[in-house]
């Protein structure tokens, strides 16, 4: 992300307008920038944590420096002092001051918001089966620890985590310290970067956690603490103690960029003293050619890791007291291909076998194949008894005694939980693939080759029972306040009414506290259309969701509603006719029905009972959108994003806020703008360093004031992940508003027909939602488009389209036309210069700009009357006019506001640049207007082909996705992504999208 904001990093303050320039913190020059006026803040991180100080006026005289600081969606703030206390050591004071208040307050979480960490995580599996000790494997373990990094990968069932447990035992044994190795077992629910880095400081750390800093409390801050410094700080930590080992299991489930970003930075810096051994099942995205050719790295393969016959021998030996033939041998070799796992069952299916010749002629097929033949020949060897509990607590991903016993319906039963504690002692002493969790032998889950075999056993052979089994799941999972699985259970086993209330239960928290719209609505359109019907509630739950999502049009949503209110007529006198209201309202404003929106928001606000908070905020965030003054519209977005955030309404307050911040930028106020957005985008990134989907508003809005300062490569990254998220999270506000903005953003780096794109991907959402409130953007984009390319003729079709008859005066121009479509319709007519028309029109827009404290559209008016003026040879009056606009926007930065304008306004800057008390700011514009006209280059060299393709790879795309639409072989792909590598001097795809982010390229 590009940055705004002076920063203060590694003693030094690094200005953004002039980053070649720094000034060392405690210097002459440093107090200087400190007392100018117009130095209103800056961002400071080191290696404890980071804060942003802002300079208040306090009433009693003075300004003053204070420090913010948000976590866990809670701003804590601490005065610092005067601009000549601001030392270095005062500064770091304030840093230790702030994250240790912070620590008081969450001392018992290890993550805001997000899922403890199971302590079991960072121990080995207790694998019960000893019976092949591998020497040779664990001996070349031992010698990897010359380098510092090793990498184990094969297939499922090659014994990676067996032999790293073994290697981890006999390493504790032998050097007798436990802190020096850890060990984390991965999971998919660590693909999120906090609780990843979090995973690995708590590891690493063990007791010994450093009380100055807090990786988690670091990626969690606002200021975020960049990966880059709170990485740095991580491997400075650990160089400063003893040797260690990281071991990283199951890494293959790990798919994140940003953690594989981080990993190849991990290796890159990490200390002599440090080891890291990674396993995996397929070869990790990172960069790992330069290790491979300084030697710096050890793997080990299947090929490595296959059973040898010598081992093939012994196991059988020891397991089963069978000793094979020459040719028997050879054949179990032959079929089992060094398949660890496959030994292991044809060792149970041996047992009691007097010819085994009869069990290896089996031995046919894919490794699968094979393992779901022998598990049920070993299923079919055990008791009845042990046969019914396999097949009863499969369902299970982690079993306990109690669990299973209920699973079993049997925890009622006396003495059901220690029958269950005996059979699962029994299945692990017979190497049944149990895998224990904990030494203490309370946890166990089944490997996950045989748990697949389970289920399809039990699907195949007592279908009937499958229900049942699911609605017992609900149950525990539900007695356990995990309502997210007991519901996926309860639709499962097609129990309606256990989802119905769940997902009643469950709805407005994912509807408005966490902004799941898109998953919130898959839910529900899993129950039948008969249930949905019978409960109003749940249909209401549908109806938003469709609505959010614009999965439905507004007559379908609307049509729905009136069904509901029928259905209703008793119920609909009560809470519901509010919740109603409250809907209708919704409808009205996605219309722009202002006088409806507010007439069913009192509605409404007058019927709601106090405990539905949550619909309340959203109905009182709906009506700051009906008020004329952007006074009242500030005041009432900020009353709503307060109760939102204090009710912890997600999705409400990140709307409210990001309504906030377009007000405070159409006020003239771009920099509260920019601390609005930002602290709500940390809010909403405390639990997650992805961030929770809804945040895709707030990028989208962080793309907006980036683009009208110009820094268009920031404003793509943002409206890029806007898009992405909306899409995720089913939001069809974040995609209108993303893909408009998106054209302009492409229109200003020259990529014309590009606009154009994006401006018909706008119209088919606004068209398949029905939702008209966006229009009149999306037809001033258009017209924006087409005075770029000359085309008055198509900039007046587009505006006829609108109903507007571009031929006439303004006295024919409609009177409800919206603001934006007049400002273009300004355009078009100064274009074809009818200057008389152009400030007859202007006169009228302006003052209802004035009227309303619309500052930006101010802007706009008056830089259209000016250009005006001097076409009408009132070149006095022009310059003037403008001179006054550009000192009311220069102290913010617009820029965009102005550039957009085109040629008009540029030869009147020419005037301005020399005379005038804003030529200063005159100046800036045409240095950014000159930019603009230079042909946009590709950069790093890159062919057009090269970057149409790096497009594809960054929205996610495989090459045989990018075959396939641009209609070319996968080959040829595959030769342009290692072009890409080479001109970016990177060596992989991720690293690719990476860099190509970093310059600004996607």
């Amino acid at each position: 992300m590009a940055r705004t904001t002076p920063r203060v990093e590694q003693e030094v303050l690094v200005l953004p307008e002039n980053k070649k320039t720094s000034v060392l913190v405690g210097s002459q020059q440093w107090y200087s920038w400190l007392t100018e006026e117009e130095n209103r803040s800056f961002f400071f991180v080191n290696e404890i944590g980071s804060f942003t100080a802002r300079k208040e006026r306090r009433r009693r005289g003075g300004w003053y420096w204070i420090a913010y600081r948000s976590q866990g969606g809670k701003l804590a703030k601490t005065y610092i002092g005067r601009s000549e206390d601001l030392g270095l050591e005062r500064l770091r004071e304030v840093t230790s001051r702030l994250v240790s208040q912070w620590r008081s307050q969450h001392n018992t979480t290890l993550l805001s918001q997000s899922q403890p960490l199971v302590a079991t995580t960072f121990l080995p599996p207790l694998h019960a089966n000893r019976m092949i000790e591998r020497p040779k494997l664990l001996e070349q373990l031992d010698q990897s620890l010359s380098v510092k990094f090793t990498l184990v990968t094969a297939p499922a069932g090659f014994g990676k985590t067996t032999l790293l447990s073994k290697w981890y035992e006999r390493f504790r044994q032998q050097r007798g310290d436990e802190s020096t190795i850890a060990w984390i077992t991965l999971s998919e629910r660590d693909n999120d970067p906090t609780r990843f880095w979090r995973m690995v400081w708590h590891a690493l750390q063990g007791e010994q956690a450093n009380t100055d800093f807090d990786i988690a409390a670091s990626l969690a801050s606002t200021p975020q603490m960049p990966l880059e410094t709170v990485l740095a700080t991580l491997v400075n930590t650990l160089g400063k103690r003893p040797a260690g080992i990281l071991i990283l299991d199951e890494y293959h489930v790990i798919t994140h960029p940003q953690i594989h970003e981080g990993m190849n930075m991990l290796l890159a810096h990490l200390p002599a003293s440090m080891h890291l051994l990674l396993a995996s099942r397929s070869e990790p995205p990172l960069a790992l050619g330069r290790a491979r050719l300084y030697g710096e790295l050890v793997e080990l393969r299947a090929s490595d890791l296959r059973v040898t016959p010598g081992e093939i021998r012994c196991f059988l030996h020891t397991c089963t007291d069978l000793e094979l033939s020459d040719e028997e041998q050879a054949l179990l070799e032959q079929r089992l291909d060094g398949w660890i796992a496959g030994l292991h069952l044809v060792g149970l299916a041996m047992r009691g076998q007097q010819r085994p010749g009869e069990v290896l002629t089996r031995l046919s097929g894919s490794q699968r194949s094979l393992f779901d033949y022998f598990a049920e020949e070993i299923f079919a060897q055990q008791p009845e008894v042990v046969q019914h509990f396999l097949l009863s607590t499969t369902l299970l991903t982690e079993l306990t005694p109690p669990l299973c016993a209920a699973m079993c319906d049997d925890e009622r039963a006396q003495g059901s939980v220690e029958r269950a504690r005996r059979l699962l002692d029994t299945l692990e002493r017979a190497n049944l693939f149990l895998v224990p969790l904990d030494e203490g032998r309370q946890r166990y889950r089944y490997h996950t080759l045989f748990r697949e075999f389970l289920c399809e056993k039990l699907q195949r052979s007592l279908p009937d029972l499958v229900s049942h089994l699911y609605r017992r799941a609900t149950d525990l999972y539900e007695q356990q306040g995990m309502r997210e699985e007991a519901l996926e259970y309860a639709l499962a086993a097609q129990d309606t009414e256990r989802a119905r209330r769940l997902l009643e239960h469950m709805g407005e928290e994912w509807l408005w506290k966490k902004g799941e719209v898109a998953r919130l609505l898959a839910w529900i359109q899993k129950l039948p259309v008969s249930a949905r019907e019978r409960y109003p509630h749940l249909e209401m739950l549908y109806a938003w969701a469709l609505l959010l999502s614009g999965q439905s049009n507004l007559e379908e949503v609307k049509t729905r509603l009136d069904t509901i209110e029928r259905r209703n007529e008793e119920a609909a006198k009560g809470a519901l006719r509010g919740e109603i209201m409250a809907l209708r309202a919704r409808l009205a404003a996605f219309r722009n029905d202002l006088p409806q929106v507010l007439a069913f928001s009192q509605q409404a606000l007058q019927v709601l009972p106090k405990e539905r908070a949550l619909l309340r905020a959203d109905v009182a965030f709906g009506l700051s959108g009906t008020s004329k003054n952007l006074d009242e519209s500030y005041r009432m977005l900020a009353e709503a994003q307060h109760l939102s955030l204090a009710l912890g309404s997600l999705r409400t307050a990140m709307f409210a806020s990001r309504y906030l911040a377009a007000t405070c930028m159409d006020q003239g106020k771009l920099t509260e703008a920019e601390a609005i957005l930002q602290q709500a985008l940390h809010i909403t990134g405390d639990t997650e360093q992805q961030r929770v989907p809804v945040a895709g508003f707030i990028h989208i809005g962080l793309a907006e004031l980036f683009y009208e300062r110009n820094e268009l490569a920031a404003a793509r990254r943002h409206v890029l992940l806007g898009i992405e998220m909306g899409e995720r999270c089913g939001e069809i506000k974040s995609l209108l508003y993303g893909y408009c903005l998106l054209a302009l953003i492409a229109a200003a780096q020259g990529e014309i027909e590009q606009g154009w794109r994006e401006v018909r991907r706008a119209e088919q959402i606004a068209l398949i939602g029905n939702v008209p409130w966006l229009s009149e953007r999306i037809a001033a984009n258009a017209v924006h488009l087409a005075l770029l390319q000359g085309d008055l003729g198509k900039a007046k079709w587009v505006l006829h389209k609108r109903g507007i008859d571009v031929e006439q005066g303004r006295e024919h121009a409609p009177g409800q036309v919206w603001d934006d479509e007049l400002l273009a319709l300004a355009r078009v007519w100064l274009a074809e210069e009818k200057y008389d028309a152009v400030l007859s029109l202007l006169e009228v827009v302006g003052a209802r700009a004035q009227q309303r404290k619309h500052v930006r559209n101010v802007f706009v008016a008056q830089a259209l009357q000016a250009s005006a003026f001097l076409g009408l040879q009132r070149r006095q009056q022009a310059v003037q006019m403008l001179n006054e606009t550009l000192n009311l926007a220069g102290p913010e930065g617009y820029l965009r506001t102005f550039l957009d304008l085109g040629e008009p306004l540029r030869k009147l800057l020419r005037r301005l640049e020399r005379a005038g008390s804003a030529r200063g700011y005159a100046h800036t514009l045409l240095g950014a207007f000159d930019k603009n006209l230079d042909p946009p280059a590709r950069p790093c060299g890159l062919s057009e082909r090269e970057y149409e393709i790096l497009q594809l790879v960054a929205r996610g795309m495989s090459n045989q996705e990018i075959a396939d639409t641009l209609i070319v072989a996968v080959s040829t792909i595959k030769v342009h992504v290692r072009h890409l590598c080479q001109k970016l001097d990177v060596q992989n795809r991720i690293q690719v999208v990476a860099r190509a982010r970093e310059k600004g390229i996607v």
